[in-house]
């Protein structure tokens, strides 16, 4: 039942961290070469890039159309395009996880809206399999999935809590922690992060970013520290493929008004976290490398004017080395739009639409491929 009297936030402490650990060996960022990117798929409208599915063959992709979006896979090798959902257009932008691949199920976990606004949380196993609909009180468009499919974690109307579902047996709980309200409502603009294969989730907004801890029920406030606006909160976090590290991409200052620029790397084991120094304006889209030590990020690289001009950027997570990639490439549009890096480490999928020079809008959604290599 939906909970009644006043709301109390779980009292949170800050997590408990040490100094930054030393920096662990890894590969050179000289050692990286990449490919001029090819075109993979066009399309009339943009498309998003989701993520990556764990064959490394194949992407999930939402391509709008005419107010609405077709979810999809997309194979890279093959061509071949498989449809699972149908849904209200979103707003063309890669800031959470608004649809998942759900590997134990091979489906998808999408959110829509229906039209009077409310926001609702389905699951497709493909054209001609009848969808679940997992809730339709959302308070959120963003949730997230554990590695193996099984469990999603969302926010409701119908609960105070974060809450668990689990896809097989169709049941949902609520976690024991009420998080601080964000936004106009509790809960309402949280985004959150599931470590792979681990216990702990990251909840984050403009309000704070906090830790959760499955096994324990116990919950810790990350302080992200200061920018040049102020207080630094999250717009973006991503797990490491081994579950290790957490990369945050951080603005300061009020919503609205806000800077941005850093990146925030959190170490789960060892309980350390050290902003990465890069300089950069507005990082909006990142993607791990398999080896979890590298990433690369896509951030606006132009004049202030120009938010939509964009550059490529390989970062070392542990030693604040940062290089520039392809930089005579026309990033334009890109970091709206997704990247991955695939499990074998050998490509990396982003959007690369053309631009109309007129009215600076997408004139031609695009996918491309970057073939990556290491130098010894």
């Amino acid at each position: 039942p939906p909970t009644k009297g006043p709301i109390t936030p779980t009292p949170v402490a800050l997590c408990a961290f040490g100094p930054p650990a030393p920096p662990e060996p890894g590969p050179s960022l000289e050692a990286y070469v990449f490919s001029e990117p090819s075109v993979v798929l066009t399309h009339t409208e943009y498309i998003t890039i989701l993520g990556g599915l764990s064959d490394g063959q194949r992407l999930l992709v939402a391509r709008g159309d005419q107010g609405y979006e077709y979810i999809e896979t997309f194979n890279v090798q093959t061509g071949a395009l498989q449809r699972y959902g149908r849904r209200r257009g979103l707003t063309p932008s890669f800031d959470g996880p608004k649809a998942v691949w759900l590997a134990s199920e091979n489906a998808v976990a999408f959110t829509d809206l229906t039209l009077d606004g409310r926001g609702v949380l389905r699951i497709s196993w493909g054209e001609g399999v009848p969808e679940r609909e997992v809730t339709t009180d959302l308070v959120s468009i963003y949730f997230a999935a554990s590695s193996d499919g099984r469990r999603l974690v969302f926010f409701s109307e119908a609960a105070k809590e974060p809450q668990i579902y689990d896809v097989t047996q169709d049941q949902t709980q609520r976690l024991p922690f009420i998080l601080p309200p964000a936004g106009e409502a509790y809960s309402r603009m949280y985004q959150a992060a599931w470590q792979p294969n681990g216990n702990q989730i990251a909840f984050y907004s403009e309000i704070g970013f906090y830790l959760a801890d499955l096994s324990t029920g116990q919950l810790c406030e990350v302080d992200l520290g200061v920018g040049p606006g102020g207080k630094q909160w999250a717009v973006g976090a991503q797990w490491s493929p081994d579950g290790r590290y957490l990369a945050v991409q951080t603005k300061s200052g009020p919503l609205g008004t806000s800077f941005g620029g850093d990146l925030t790397i959190i170490d789960a084991n060892a309980r350390v976290w050290y902003r990465a120094e890069l300089g950069l304006q507005h990082p909006h889209a990142l993607a791990w490398a398999p080896n979890s030590h590298d990433l690369v990020m896509i951030a606006e690289a132009g004049p202030d004017a120009d938010s939509y001009l964009h550059g490529l950027y390989l970062v070392s997570a542990t030693t604040d080395s940062i290089r520039r990639m392809l930089v005579d490439y026309p990033f334009r549009y890109s970091g709206y739009l997704g990247i991955v890096w695939s499990a074998s480490g050998q490509e990396i999928a982003f959007g690369c639409p053309t631009i109309d020079p007129i009215n600076s809008s997408i004139a031609e959604g695009r996918i491309c491929m970057i073939s990556v290599k290491t130098q010894s």
